[in-house]
């Protein structure tokens, strides 16, 4: 779309130009042809601003910059100025190749063609693989613009809280090229968030649906997670995430999904209570008894309440050994039940001292 817009406004610019040209080589026959062909000729520099995006971070380069500075040159260089910005673009587009992570994410990142791929989430592994000896702060170190272009699109298109984290580390870098790219990305993640926040608000107000709310808490608790908002919002965000994912409880009460959501947003923004409550409710179905208790076991972390996780580990150990299809809570529950009490038993006696002490 933003190149047919461009292509539209060449099309437009070159009738005027012409127009003006004619009218200027016969303005002896009618005085105001010269009037003329200076409004025909206006007009010819105002068809770049008229045919595109209003403003620059609606699409960036082909659909924002470039029919602004042909624009200019069509404006102050009459004639010569359309004629050698469209064989500039045109022999950018066809001898200007970029190289590296660039060329593949170009596209997608910063002209939106929309083109859905499956990207990792493990960003630094990813790229270890995509450029073998090049990991992620070589590129973004280094003096490859087209690579650290590539690097920084990349990043974007990822959008986990490690790539932002990277993104605002390449504010700072000591090329202004760099950082231009890094605030670009920044401000495109947050636009993307921001969009998807009220597409997902407008839905909830429409439909009023527990899935409508559910989706709504996920973008909330999704943005809250990046690391884009500050912690002010961050705070904000996450209490916005827990009313919505209680809405959907409140609407589809056999839900349990949305039920242990509710109890993740709560640990997450710090109402450790209520996850406590959701927890031990939900333990008493044996479906989500092995989440329920690792909920526990993580609150009391987040917490910082050792004693409370140490009790709670201990009664854990003690149950039935407890089986899940996700190897992920398996995952944790074997951290649990192996790792944190290795030297548990040894170190008891020091362990009630703390207690007492507390």
């Amino acid at each position: 779309m933003a190149r047919l817009r461009l292509l539209g406004s060449f099309v437009a610019s070159y009738l005027f130009e012409g127009g003006a040209v004619w009218l200027y080589l016969n303005r002896e026959a009618v005085s105001w042809y010269v009037y003329a062909a200076i409004t025909a000729h206006v007009f010819s520099g105002l068809s770049f601003i008229l045919f595109t995006a209003p403003k620059p971070w609606a699409l960036p380069g082909m659909g924002f910059y470039y029919p602004r500075i042909a624009a200019l040159f069509t404006l102050f260089m009459p004639l010569i100025g359309l004629f050698g910005i469209s064989m500039t673009l045109l022999a950018a587009r066809v001898f200007m190749q970029s190289h590296g992570l660039a060329e593949e994410y170009k596209e997608k990142a910063y002209e939106g063609s929309g083109l859905d791929v499956d990207l990792p989430t493990d960003i630094t592994g990813f790229l270890y693989d995509e450029v073998d000896v090049h990991p992620i702060a070589d590129i973004l170190s280094g003096d490859d613009m087209e690579m650290k272009r590539g690097a920084v699109n990349l990043l974007r298109r990822i959008g986990s809280a490690e790539a932002v984290s990277l993104l605002r580390k390449s504010l700072s870098d000591e090329s202004a090229e760099v950082r231009f790219y890094a605030h670009t990305a920044l401000t495109r993640l947050e636009e993307d968030y921001a969009d998807a926040v009220d597409k997902a608000r407008f839905r909830a107000e429409k439909y009023d649906s527990a899935q409508a709310h559910a989706e709504l808490a996920s973008t909330y608790r999704n943005y809250a997670r990046s690391g884009l908002p500050e912690v002010n919002m961050q705070v904000r965000t996450m209490a916005f995430a827990c009313e919505h994912w209680r809405k959907a409880v409140e609407k589809d009460q056999e839900n349990k999904d949305y039920l242990m959501r509710l109890a993740e947003s709560y640990v997450e923004s710090k109402s450790f209570s209520e996850s406590l409550h959701i927890y031990r409710e939900t333990m008493k179905d044996p479906e989500l008894e092995l989440e329920s208790r690792l909920g526990i076991c993580r609150t009391f972390f987040e917490m910082g309440n050792f004693i409370a996780l140490f009790q709670e580990v201990e009664q854990l150990r003690a149950q039935p050994e407890l089986k899940s299809a996700d190897p992920f809570k398996t995952l944790i529950y074997n951290f649990w039940m192996e790792n944190t009490l290795s030297g548990a038993e040894g170190n008891e006696a020091d362990f009630s001292g703390v207690e007492h002490e507390l």
